[in-house]
């Protein structure tokens, strides 16, 4: 993945929208989308899974940190604002970018935020197949049955057991249904 694959554009003003989409195009990339409030983009990023939000710190309905908040696990947001307005910016996912902004600069930030992104931000959730959770939900009833088992606490179990052993969460449930069966 491109450092410029699933970049979004959210500001209020409509011009420093154009200043940072030439910037960004003029590195090859062309912004996946350019939204003007916090709610549109947080619609975007859910439907692209992942993404990297490039702001100003005010949007027409929430600031930079509220978005941030909000995208905690699925998108880190780079500001690029005054001075004055950065030192109000804070959160794990946010990046701050001094206006008025380099374009070398700019790609550089947005460089490392990308690498750190790779490294902190998760994946969307991928559906189980119906066939895994049938194999999960009977190792469920088989530790609920047998081990006298919680359903939650079957479930951490599982969870765990996979953790702790590096397997899929269906791989450990038919281990567990292999080992009670005769």
């Amino acid at each position: 993945m491109a450092i410029t694959d699933r970049v979004v554009v959210a500001f209020a003003n409509i011009e420093a929208q154009r200043r940072i989409s030439k910037i960004l195009e003029s590195g090859g990339c062309r912004p996946a989308a350019c939204c003007f409030s916090g709610a549109d983009v947080i619609r975007v990023v859910r439907k692209l899974g992942t993404a990297s939000v490039v702001c100003g710190f005010k949007l027409r309905d929430m600031t930079a940190n509220d978005l941030a908040a909000s995208l905690r696990t699925t998108a880190a947001l780079l500001v690029v604002t005054s001075p004055v307005y950065l030192d109000l910016c804070g959160g794990e996912n946010l990046y701050k970018l001094a206006a008025p902004v380099s374009r070398s600069d700019f790609f550089s930030s947005l460089q490392i935020m990308r690498q750190f992104e790779e490294k902190t931000l998760r994946p969307p959730v991928v559906q189980r197949q119906e066939s895994d959770q049938k194999v999960i939900a009977r190792a469920k009833e088989l530790l609920i049955s047998i081990n006298r088992m919680t359903e939650g606490e079957a479930h951490r179990f599982l969870q765990k057991r996979s953790m702790d052993t590096g397997l899929r969460m269906v791989e450990t449930a038919q281990i567990i249904i292999s080992s009670y069966s005769y």
